[in-house]
Protein backbone atom coordinates (compact mmCIF):
# COMPACT_ATOMS: atom_id res chain seq x y z
CA UNK A 1 0.00 0.00 0.00
CA UNK A 2 1.27 3.49 -0.68
CA UNK A 3 0.78 6.50 1.51
CA UNK A 4 -0.99 9.58 -0.29
CA UNK A 5 1.39 11.95 1.67
CA UNK A 6 4.64 10.08 -0.17
CA UNK A 7 3.02 11.35 -3.73
CA UNK A 8 4.51 14.58 -4.80
CA UNK A 9 3.05 17.32 -7.33
CA UNK A 10 5.71 17.07 -10.51
CA UNK A 11 6.68 20.46 -10.56
CA UNK A 12 6.22 21.44 -13.99
CA UNK A 13 2.46 22.05 -13.37
CA UNK A 14 0.90 25.90 -12.62
CA UNK A 15 -1.04 26.22 -9.64
CA UNK A 16 -4.63 25.28 -11.50
CA UNK A 17 -3.17 21.89 -12.85
CA UNK A 18 -1.32 21.14 -9.03
CA UNK A 19 -5.22 22.04 -7.56
CA UNK A 20 -6.35 19.27 -10.30
CA UNK A 21 -3.43 17.21 -9.27
CA UNK A 22 -4.76 16.91 -5.13
CA UNK A 23 -8.05 16.52 -6.04
CA UNK A 24 -7.27 13.60 -8.65
CA UNK A 25 -4.69 11.79 -6.42
CA UNK A 26 -8.15 12.13 -3.54
CA UNK A 27 -10.62 10.39 -6.15
CA UNK A 28 -8.04 7.25 -7.48
CA UNK A 29 -6.93 6.84 -3.72
CA UNK A 30 -5.33 3.88 -3.28
CA UNK A 31 -5.39 2.77 -6.70
CA UNK A 32 -2.68 1.07 -8.89
CA UNK A 33 -2.11 0.97 -12.27
CA UNK A 34 -3.03 -2.92 -13.09
CA UNK A 35 0.36 -3.52 -15.21
CA UNK A 36 2.99 -2.18 -13.14
CA UNK A 37 1.35 -1.84 -9.89
CA UNK A 38 2.64 1.74 -9.93
CA UNK A 39 0.13 4.64 -8.22
CA UNK A 40 -2.07 5.01 -10.68
CA UNK A 41 -1.75 8.54 -10.54
CA UNK A 42 1.64 8.44 -12.53
CA UNK A 43 -0.42 7.68 -15.45
CA UNK A 44 -2.68 10.70 -14.90
CA UNK A 45 0.82 12.38 -14.82
CA UNK A 46 2.32 11.31 -17.89
CA UNK A 47 -1.12 11.60 -20.10
CA UNK A 48 -1.20 14.98 -18.70
CA UNK A 49 2.62 15.71 -19.77
CA UNK A 50 2.46 14.41 -22.84
CA UNK A 51 -0.67 16.96 -23.52
CA UNK A 52 1.40 19.83 -22.42
CA UNK A 53 4.50 18.88 -24.45
CA UNK A 54 2.41 18.84 -27.58
CA UNK A 55 0.95 22.36 -26.68
CA UNK A 56 -1.42 21.49 -25.01
CA UNK A 57 -3.80 24.65 -22.80
CA UNK A 58 -3.90 24.48 -18.68
CA UNK A 59 -7.55 23.14 -19.38
CA UNK A 60 -6.15 20.44 -21.38
CA UNK A 61 -3.35 19.52 -19.08
CA UNK A 62 -6.47 19.28 -16.14
CA UNK A 63 -9.03 17.34 -18.32
CA UNK A 64 -5.85 14.86 -18.79
CA UNK A 65 -5.45 14.94 -14.70
CA UNK A 66 -9.11 13.87 -14.93
CA UNK A 67 -9.55 12.09 -17.67
CA UNK A 68 -10.31 8.67 -15.42
CA UNK A 69 -11.95 10.23 -12.61
CA UNK A 70 -15.75 10.06 -13.84
CA UNK A 71 -14.53 6.18 -15.38
CA UNK A 72 -13.10 5.26 -12.43
CA UNK A 73 -13.85 7.19 -8.80
CA UNK A 74 -16.60 7.37 -6.72
CA UNK A 75 -16.46 11.29 -7.92
CA UNK A 76 -19.90 12.44 -9.34
CA UNK A 77 -20.16 14.50 -12.44
CA UNK A 78 -22.18 17.25 -10.34
CA UNK A 79 -19.13 17.05 -7.41
CA UNK A 80 -16.40 17.85 -10.81
CA UNK A 81 -18.31 20.59 -11.33
CA UNK A 82 -18.32 22.01 -8.36
CA UNK A 83 -14.52 21.44 -8.03
CA UNK A 84 -13.84 22.83 -11.80
CA UNK A 85 -16.32 25.30 -11.36
CA UNK A 86 -14.09 27.03 -8.29
CA UNK A 87 -10.72 26.07 -9.19
CA UNK A 88 -11.61 28.08 -12.82
CA UNK A 89 -12.73 31.13 -11.17
CA UNK A 90 -11.31 34.49 -11.87
CA UNK A 91 -9.26 32.88 -14.50
CA UNK A 92 -9.37 31.98 -18.51
CA UNK A 93 -9.81 28.42 -17.95
CA UNK A 94 -13.61 27.69 -18.51
CA UNK A 95 -14.76 25.04 -16.12
CA UNK A 96 -17.68 24.04 -18.54
CA UNK A 97 -14.89 23.13 -21.07
CA UNK A 98 -12.92 20.94 -18.88
CA UNK A 99 -16.04 19.16 -18.00
CA UNK A 100 -16.98 18.55 -21.59
CA UNK A 101 -13.82 16.94 -21.87
CA UNK A 102 -13.75 14.79 -18.96
CA UNK A 103 -17.05 13.47 -20.15
CA UNK A 104 -16.05 13.09 -23.76
CA UNK A 105 -12.88 11.01 -22.29
CA UNK A 106 -15.47 8.50 -20.22
CA UNK A 107 -16.20 5.71 -21.76
CA UNK A 108 -20.40 5.42 -21.59
CA UNK A 109 -20.67 1.65 -23.00
CA UNK A 110 -19.25 -0.40 -19.87
CA UNK A 111 -20.65 -3.71 -18.98
CA UNK A 112 -22.91 -2.21 -17.05
CA UNK A 113 -24.19 0.44 -19.15
CA UNK A 114 -24.60 -1.40 -21.97
CA UNK A 115 -25.82 -4.69 -20.30
CA UNK A 116 -26.65 -7.42 -23.32
CA UNK A 117 -24.26 -6.29 -25.22
CA UNK A 118 -20.37 -8.10 -26.18
CA UNK A 119 -16.93 -6.60 -25.49
CA UNK A 120 -16.60 -6.53 -29.49
CA UNK A 121 -19.94 -4.48 -29.63
CA UNK A 122 -19.37 -2.22 -26.74
CA UNK A 123 -16.12 -1.53 -28.51
CA UNK A 124 -17.63 -0.18 -31.78
CA UNK A 125 -20.40 1.91 -30.14
CA UNK A 126 -17.83 3.52 -28.49
CA UNK A 127 -15.33 4.04 -30.94
CA UNK A 128 -18.66 5.73 -33.06
CA UNK A 129 -19.21 8.15 -30.25
CA UNK A 130 -15.24 8.87 -29.91
CA UNK A 131 -15.49 10.23 -33.37
CA UNK A 132 -17.80 12.68 -32.38
CA UNK A 133 -16.08 14.24 -29.12
CA UNK A 134 -14.13 17.88 -29.38
CA UNK A 135 -10.48 17.73 -30.90
CA UNK A 136 -9.24 18.96 -27.51
CA UNK A 137 -10.15 15.69 -25.65
CA UNK A 138 -9.14 13.73 -28.88
CA UNK A 139 -5.53 15.21 -28.34
CA UNK A 140 -5.87 13.92 -24.87
CA UNK A 141 -7.30 10.97 -25.67
CA UNK A 142 -4.29 9.78 -28.38
CA UNK A 143 -1.68 10.44 -25.20
CA UNK A 144 -3.57 8.08 -23.05
CA UNK A 145 -3.58 5.55 -26.21
CA UNK A 146 0.25 6.35 -26.09
CA UNK A 147 1.03 5.76 -22.80
CA UNK A 148 -1.40 2.64 -22.33
CA UNK A 149 -0.17 0.91 -25.52
CA UNK A 150 3.82 1.31 -23.86
CA UNK A 151 2.77 -0.24 -20.91
CA UNK A 152 0.32 -2.89 -22.00
CA UNK A 153 2.95 -4.35 -24.27
CA UNK A 154 5.25 -4.21 -21.93
CA UNK A 155 3.40 -5.80 -18.89
CA UNK A 156 0.51 -7.54 -20.46
CA UNK A 157 1.18 -9.52 -23.68
CA UNK A 158 -1.47 -11.46 -23.55
CA UNK A 159 -4.23 -8.45 -23.46
CA UNK A 160 -2.11 -6.70 -25.67
CA UNK A 161 -3.77 -9.10 -28.48
CA UNK A 162 -7.16 -7.66 -27.82
CA UNK A 163 -5.72 -4.39 -26.96
CA UNK A 164 -3.97 -3.43 -29.90
CA UNK A 165 -6.78 -4.47 -32.70
CA UNK A 166 -9.57 -2.26 -31.02
CA UNK A 167 -7.23 0.27 -30.59
CA UNK A 168 -6.23 0.75 -34.48
CA UNK A 169 -9.82 0.71 -34.99
CA UNK A 170 -9.99 3.85 -32.34
CA UNK A 171 -7.18 5.70 -33.91
CA UNK A 172 -9.04 5.82 -37.09
CA UNK A 173 -11.71 8.04 -35.90
CA UNK A 174 -9.33 10.37 -33.78
CA UNK A 175 -7.85 12.11 -36.60
CA UNK A 176 -9.43 15.08 -35.56
CA UNK A 177 -6.71 15.59 -32.73
CA UNK A 178 -4.30 18.41 -32.97
CA UNK A 179 -0.87 18.44 -33.50
CA UNK A 180 -1.14 15.67 -36.20
CA UNK A 181 2.44 14.66 -35.00
CA UNK A 182 0.78 13.30 -31.98
CA UNK A 183 -1.28 11.47 -33.86
CA UNK A 184 1.39 10.17 -35.61
CA UNK A 185 3.59 8.84 -32.52
CA UNK A 186 0.24 7.10 -31.71
CA UNK A 187 0.29 5.02 -34.75
CA UNK A 188 3.81 4.64 -34.31
CA UNK A 189 3.89 3.22 -30.58
CA UNK A 190 0.35 1.02 -31.82
CA UNK A 191 2.14 -0.61 -35.06
CA UNK A 192 4.85 -0.80 -32.88
CA UNK A 193 3.51 -2.84 -30.28
CA UNK A 194 1.85 -4.86 -33.31
CA UNK A 195 5.03 -5.55 -34.42
CA UNK A 196 6.44 -6.96 -31.27
CA UNK A 197 3.53 -8.95 -30.99
CA UNK A 198 3.88 -11.01 -34.31
CA UNK A 199 7.67 -11.12 -33.77
CA UNK A 200 6.67 -13.39 -30.08
CA UNK A 201 3.67 -15.44 -32.25
CA UNK A 202 6.71 -16.14 -34.83
CA UNK A 203 9.36 -17.10 -31.99
CA UNK A 204 6.47 -19.57 -30.50
CA UNK A 205 6.07 -20.94 -33.74
CA UNK A 206 9.40 -21.69 -34.63
CA UNK A 207 10.53 -23.24 -30.54
CA UNK A 208 7.16 -24.57 -30.79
Amino acid sequence: MFLMEQLVCPLFFNEQERATWHFAVKAHGEQRRKYNNEPYVRHLERVAHMVMTYGGTTGMVMAALLHDVLEDTPVTEAELQAFLEEVCQGSIVKSAEVLQMVVDLTDQFTKEQAPGHNRKRRKEMERARIATTLPRAQTIKLADIIDNTRDIIRNDFSFAKVYLPEIVAVLEVLKRAEPFRLYMLACYEVQKALLKLEEDRNLEYWTA
